[in-house]
């Protein structure tokens, strides 16, 4: 009687236990599908409009690490158009990018230590040509 008893108790402990690394395991994996996100959105760089012939992008970075970083704009062919480096503080600024008339991509990198944050943009420029005409009755 008493074997029957531990051999029960065995298997509800071994359920328990097969049970419990199942859970912990989704919830762990969870947990990292999000550290993607999270990561994504310390940078972010958008579009802001056109002003004096140039083109306006808006570079906020929070920068949670407070590591100093680098920005880096390239064109299309790999050309470096911007480079500056910045102290470890959170970076919020507009950049204006003039004489950008050819289609093309533009190319952002932020480097910090070991990591890279890159962000692409296509340009296409079209040229259009409007005509006004004031016409007058006699």
């Amino acid at each position: 009687m008493k074997k029957q008893f531990t051999t029960a108790i065995e298997k509800k402990a071994f359920t328990f236990l097969v049970a419990l690394v199942i859970l912990f395991c989704t919830q762990t994996s969870f947990a990292n599908s999000n550290w993607g996100e999270n990561e994504s959105k310390a940078a972010e760089i958008t579009y802001a409009g056109l002003k004096d012939k140039g083109l306006v992008f808006k570079v906020d970075y929070k920068n949670e690490l407070a590591e100093s970083f680098q920005l880096i704009i390239k064109n299309g062919q790999n050309e470096i158009l911007f480079a500056k480096k910045y102290d470890a503080k959170p970076l919020s600024t507009d950049i204006l990018l003039s004489g950008m008339t050819e289609d093309g991509k533009l190319t952002f990198t932020i480097r910090s230590g070991k990591k890279d944050y890159n962000q692409s943009f296509e340009i296409n420029t079209k040229v259009r040509t409007v005509s006004e005409f004031e016409v007058k009755g006699l």
